[in-house]
């Protein structure tokens, strides 16, 4: 009887593999989906702990042979010492090679929930459906490499050369992990100004793309180790090479380094230079550039609900490029694209500086998450502490496309929680790039410094006065700035402004604002290249900028003539050393005009909006 439906929970990633398969000897050794029947019986093979590959015992009690091809299955019950010991069919046995009759018939890749008894049911992936990512994988390895390329057979002793069952985390703590699984709250993004400052455009989605997590985005469950450093690597359990073979471990990464976020599986078969694995998706990402590495079993978790395995990746030996329904697939000798990633940490008060390194996998939807995360959780470990402060943050980004690196020095400040903010600015700077609408910018590196204090250092704009009342077109225009500090003495801040020889107007506005904007009525920016999105935000106002504008020099509605005077000689922009500036103070002056001025006609008077009082400082309109 061949069963229709049925539902499974599934195990995890888990990526099969043969490095000692040729295509001429494949379809030999394998099974088909038709040929299987219940009553038959074989074995799996699969890792419990270390590199040594383990057998199980597998009898299929029926098939499921539902619509299409992806969701056909074949139902086994599994048994012996190895199930025992993992307590179970354990999450990261995903991928495992299953045999019947000495050929191979599928990967394993799922079962159900909370059973009791020494053989659990588990389900098989027929591998003909898993062999259909094959062919797309030798395109991208032969569009990539120029050629395929054929590694030498392999015995169990040997090894690859060079380069999840939940999502593994080594190396991020507290609201870092918690902001990887749940998502960034809309409260923490207001409060830390992501809707005021650095560039509005943009922001809302921005925010939404954060408010998901991983779990929620992938139906993925994200489990922290509570490994770091070297202990999270395969290096320093084994020194010795990690063969990939049928039954072997591996990685699927989604970075490495000091932040290692990643599922560990079972390689399942290989095909020259193409592995395949898991039997179902990872996120699922559909197209990938994941990191393919090697792994070390330090043990199989029994747990009540589903056993994992205990993971650790080892070296990178290629990308995962496939992420699909069913199953996973890669090349070897193959380098991901990746980000790397280089983090100082400094607390000035404390005298502590910290550093990380990691490598983020060329996936642009998960690229500004997966930076912000690992910027928190490095600023969190050197504080040593959530409250308010002061950060000052440079970074340098490159990239294929990048003539020259971005680099851009800015300020923050809060009263609450000072960590936060400036990873979040420079998480949004990487996003609004990825997301362009020009083309692929091809992030290679960014390099981050940031130093944090507990001063809360900030200025209001409070007041701006001239030296005169009126002035004549083209005369100059000495200001006066008058800043509040937090908590501190009043400053000024003088400067000057030409007003142009040509000015019919009777009165025109100086404004001065902190900070890169003035407020939420300014028009989204539209750029015409990704050459003049980099130079928008190459030019950006950093928050410690204080901005004198003069308006209203032409009259709206007007056509500019091509010979008008530019801009920016009617804007004075000055840096305050390590202080954000905030608010904005507007004043109108009389101009001497020898022109009569038509007397203006007079308008009902329109109510004027009421405004909102903002809840957080230093990013108030």
């Amino acid at each position: 009887m061949k069963v229709r439906v049925i539902a499974a929970v599934a195990l995890g990633l888990v990526i099969a593999v043969s490095l000692g398969v040729r295509p001429a000897d494949s379809q030999s050794r394998i099974i088909s989906f038709s040929e299987i029947k219940p009553g038959m019986e074989g074995f799996g093979k699969t890792v419990i702990k270390g590199t040594e590959i383990q057998t199980f015992s597998v009898k299929v009690v029926d098939v499921i042979d539902n619509p299409g091809v992806l969701d056909d299955h074949i139902v086994v019950r599994v048994s012996g010492p190895t199930i025992r010991q993992a307590g179970g069919v354990a999450a990261g046995m995903s991928g495992s090679p299953i045999y019947i009759n000495n050929r191979l018939a599928g990967a394993l890749w799922g079962s159900w929930g909370f059973q009791v008894g020494a053989e659990p049911i588990a389900l098989i992936r027929p591998i003909e459906t898993m062999l259909a990512l094959v062919k797309p994988l030798k395109e991208k390895a032969q569009m990539r490499l120029g050629q395929v390329p054929h590694p030498p057979l392999m015995s169990s002793g040997e090894i690859a050369q060079r380069a999840a069952t939940p999502l593994l985390v080594s190396g991020l703590d507290g609201r870092a992990l918690k902001y990887l699984k749940d998502g960034v709250s809309e409260r923490v993004m207001r409060s830390a100004g992501m809707r005021q400052a650095l560039f509005s455009w943009g922001s809302e989605d921005f925010s939404q793309e954060l408010a998901q997590g991983l779990e929620e985005r992938y139906s993925v469950r994200v489990q922290p180790t509570g490994l770091s450093g070297a202990a999270a690597h395969a290096g320093s359990y084994t020194s010795d090479p990690i063969p990939l073979q049928e039954g072997s471990p591996f990685g699927v990464m989604l970075t490495d380094g000091d932040v290692t976020i990643g599922a560990f599986g079972t390689v399942s078969y290989v095909e020259d230079h193409v592995i395949l694995g898991f039997g179902h998706w990872l996120l699922p990402a559909g197209e990938t550039e994941f990191f393919l590495t090697e792994a070390y079993i330090l043990d199989t978790v029994e747990s009540l609900e589903t056993p994992f395995k205990l993971g650790v990746p080892g070296r990178t030996i290629g990308a995962i490029l496939e992420d699909r329904w069913q199953g996973v697939g890669g090349v070897t000798d193959l380098e991901p694209r990746s980000l790397s990633v280089s983090l100082t940490v400094k607390d000035r008060d404390l005298g502590v500086t910290n550093r990380a390194q990691f490598r983020i996998a060329y996936y642009e939807s998960l690229m500004p998450l997966l930076l912000l995360v690992g910027a928190l959780d490095a600023v969190d470990r050197t504080l040593n502490r959530i409250g308010p402060g002061t950060m000052l943050t440079r970074y340098t980004l490159k990239a294929q496309e990048l003539d020259e690196p971005l680099t851009r020095t800015d300020v923050f400040a809060s009263l609450s929680d000072i960590a936060v903010t400036g990873p979040l600015r420079i998480a949004q700077t990487l996003f609004t790039l990825a997301r362009n609408e020009f083309r692929d910018v091809g992030f290679t590196q960014i390099d981050i410094e940031l130093e944090v204090q507990g001063a809360v250092r900030a200025l209001r704009v409070k007041s701006i006065k001239t030296d005169k009342e009126s002035y004549e077109p083209g005369e100059t225009i000495q200001y006066t700035v008058t800043l509040q500090a937090y908590r501190g003495k009043e400053q000024t801040v003088k400067g000057e402004l030409q007003l142009p020889k040509e000015l019919d107007r009777s009165s025109v506005t100086l404004l001065a604002f902190g900070g890169p904007r003035r407020s939420d009525r300014d028009e989204a920016p539209e750029f015409d290249s990704l050459d003049d999105l980099i130079s928008f935000l190459q030019k950006l106002p950093s928050n410690n900028s204080l901005t004198v504008e003069l308006l209203n020099i032409t009259d709206e509605g007007s056509d500019a003539e091509e010979d008008s005077e530019p801009a920016e000689p009617y804007k004075d922009t000055q840096i305050i050393d390590e202080t954000i500036v905030y608010g904005e103070k507007t004043l109108e002056i009389k101009i001497k005009t020898e022109k009569p001025q038509e007397p203006t006609p007079e308008k009902p008077e329109e109510p004027k909006p009421e405004k909102k009082p903002c809840k957080f400082p230093f990013y108030c309109p």
